[in-house]
């Protein structure tokens, strides 16, 4: 046995005749308290590390709620409501993914519908002015599509023709709706603008049957009203684009 081993079983026997050590009460409460200190510290510490990214992932959360909300209820919204400019902004974007004859001739008849309905909601509600206004835009729904019906009847006239009919039921429609809402209303001004659409609508029929314009196919919406839905940008009264 070397002299070190000799000395460390001395030193053990001496440590096995030494009472063991209780720390106090006192002593372990501070201990705890001072282990619950560096948990609680380590804790918001790593909570400090992206309260920005929670702020920006709350934010766009509720900006996407916010957005699919304003979209739905524009979907049906009327002439006198905040979210019908946004109506006309999913309308045009509509139109820009709509390619084709036959489908841009049912863009254009679609919205001839929702401009009608929209006129009769506002007469129901007397905004005679906002009346007027979608019926402006049905006017120019069904002029563009009497334009997109010429353009095809150059390339194809079976085609053309069959859009034709399609056109001139619409009208038919449309003018049964407005003779019934012409024996309804009262108002000097109501009545004649529903006159001066019923009478435009008949024009649309014969920019249809006409021979096509020289400028060409296109897109098969030549000549078509620059605002592609009809609808107003804003709820207020504004002049016939």
């Amino acid at each position: 046995m070397t002299p070190e081993v000799e000395r460390l079983e001395r030193l053990a026997e001496r440590l096995r005749a030494v009472d063991p050590y209780v720390p106090p009460p006192g002593a372990k409460i501070r201990g705890w308290n001072l282990v619950l200190a560096a948990v609680e510290q380590s804790t918001t510490a790593r909570s400090r590390v992206h309260p920005t990214r929670r702020l920006v992932l709350a934010t766009v959360a509720a900006a996407v709620l916010l957005v699919a909300g304003a979209v739905a209820a524009s979907a049906d919204s009327l002439p006198d409501s905040v979210f019908y400019p946004l109506k006309g902004v999913l309308e045009n974007t509509r139109g820009a993914l709509t390619f084709g004859a036959s489908d841009q001739l049912a863009y254009r008849l679609d919205l001839a519908r929702t401009r009608l309905t929209e006129a009769q909601a506002m007469f129901a509600r007397h905004r005679v002015d906002l009346a007027d206004q979608a019926l402006s835009a049905l006017d120019d729904q069904l002029n563009d599509a009497a334009l997109v019906i010429q353009a095809e009847k150059q390339s194809d006239p079976a085609v053309g023709a069959a859009m034709e009919n399609r056109l001139r039921q619409a009208v038919a429609t449309h003018d049964a709706q407005l003779a019934g809402l012409q024996g309804q209303v009262t108002n000097p001004t109501a009545l004649n603008a529903i006159m001066q659409a019923r009478d435009r609508a008949a024009q649309a029929l014969q920019t249809a049957s006409k021979p096509a314009a020289s400028t060409g196919k296109g897109n098969g919406t030549p000549g078509a009203s620059p605002n592609g839905s009809g609808a107003p940008n804003s709820p207020n009264p504004t002049p016939k684009h």
